[in-house]
């Protein structure tokens, strides 16, 4: 076989997953189900790990059974009314599936439901939730946003002179294997001089043609996967040599190298590209704020602040919606227009409707719903530093400490937009915003 023949093998594997892998076009789903004012829909979610001392019990099941029933009867819905037989059907419905067979890698689920809209869709997450329930008009989708921005698909491609293997990675578990296996070096001659050159080139060749190889499937899986970036694994020549060899396209999606001198199996490769992935992310945040912070004005590329992010949402200017992860601001809506805005309801309708459409509306929630509607990006920024970030600021005044990309976003509001147009002084937002 020639030197320059690198491949012995190739195969490939689809790792079964109990989990709900998220996607945009899911989410956009979700936030395109028609708003039910009179009967809302049902939000929760669940911290589905087991306890330390007692394994076969969750949280979010504990929190279920004592809180759901007290929920009910907070709520003032009175039996036999849409609003009480909708809200009881859902919550018999989410009893149901937490007392059935939930995978034990599962660690956090989500459930939207809408008896009166015969919407129930629990969603199956490889990462642990807060415990809350939401009612409201529209599904409350920040979490699963969060959930998509923050664990994007990606590649982890680890490889040396023998060996390469592609992981599609979602919510820190494996999707899919790809793997290629080497064939072995020329047969060393033993003697010196030439031979010995000879022998070295062929290896040389062999090297660089398995490295060319694996490019080529890399650049398959990137695109067939979806993935948004990719993270090399592996010891610093085979790194370098095989990031040499990627096609433009795949080398602008590179989150970074991580060094790893024996390579091991797939949840050790996993576990080793995680921080490359998280450390991309928060740079993506800290480059969104500094786009806010660089083109928030008049004429600029950016708006800050709840009231003008709204405006522009509803006039489709939008390109990412940037919002720290704890941003909350009360609201309304009317949904027949339909029309948002900012604080309590107004006593008069301000486009001449009927205020009984008006209802109250949780924008943090519902900035995310629109963004969605309108293929804008979401970026969630972290406001809780890791333990061992040293670029955290503690408040002087108790609160927890926060991340300085939060405290900047804090100081322009916690909100705001990227745009992708700006409206001359004499256009409406208004006259754009009709859906």
């Amino acid at each position: 076989m020639a030197a320059t023949d690198p491949v012995r093998k190739i195969t490939e594997r689809e790792i079964e997953q109990p989990l709900t892998i998220e996607s945009r076009s899911r989410l956009k789903r979700l936030a395109a189900l028609p708003p039910a004012s009179e009967t809302p829909y049902l939000t929760l979610t669940l911290d589905w790990r087991p306890d330390g001392y007692k394994p076969e019990m969750r949280s979010g099941k504990f929190f279920f059974d004592q809180q759901m029933d007290e929920f009910l009867e907070s709520t003032g819905f009175h039996p036999h009314t849409p609003q009480f037989e909708s809200l009881h059907a859902d919550i018999a419905a989410a009893r149901a599936f937490l007392e059935g067979d939930i995978d034990p890698a599962v660690q956090g689920i989500v459930i939207f439901a809408c008896s009166a809209r015969n919407v129930f869709e629990p969603v199956s997450l490889g990462l642990p939730l807060d415990n809350t329930i939401e009612l409201g008009p529209t599904p409350a989708l920040r979490v699963l946003a969060k959930v998509l921005e923050d664990e994007p698909r990606f590649v982890a491609l680890a490889a040396d002179q023998e060996h390469a293997s592609l992981i599609v990675v979602d919510q820190a578990v494996g999707l899919y294997e790809l793997n290629v296996e080497a064939t072995g070096y020329p047969r060393r001659q033993s003697q010196g001089g030439w031979s010995q050159r000879r022998y070295q080139m062929r290896a040389d060749e062999r090297v660089e043609a398995f490295a060319r190889t694996v490019a080529e499937k890399t650049k398959e899986v990137m695109q067939e996967s979806g993935a948004e970036h990719l993270v090399l694994v592996g010891d610093e020549q085979s790194t370098s040599l095989l990031q040499a060899d990627l096609h433009p396209t795949v080398q602008s999606r590179i989150a970074g190298v991580t060094k790893v001198d024996r390579l091991e199996n797939d949840p050790q490769v996993i576990s080793a590209a995680l921080p490359v992935i998280e450390e991309a992310e928060r740079r993506a945040e800290a480059q969104a704020v500094g786009q806010l912070e660089n083109g928030a004005g008049p004429g600029g590329g950016a708006v800050v602040g709840v009231e003008a992010t709204l405006a522009a949402l509803q006039a489709q200017q939008v390109m990412t919606l940037v919002m720290n992860d704890d941003f909350s601001a009360a609201g309304w809506a009317d949904f027949s227009l339909p029309i948002y805005g900012v604080g309590e309801p107004p006593g008069e309708h301000p486009a001449g409707g009927d205020t009984s459409a008006i209802v109250r509306e949780r924008l943090d929630d519902e900035l995310v719903r629109l963004a969605l509607l309108e293929d804008a990006e979401i970026e969630i920024i972290h406001t809780r530093p890791p333990v061992t970030d040293n670029e955290s600021v503690n408040d002087v005044d108790g609160h927890a400490p926060r991340t300085r990309v939060a405290r900047r976003l804090d100081e322009l509001g916690g909100v705001g937009a990227i745009l992708r147009f700006t409206l001359a002084d004499d256009q409406s937002t208004a006259n754009l915003s009709s859906r």
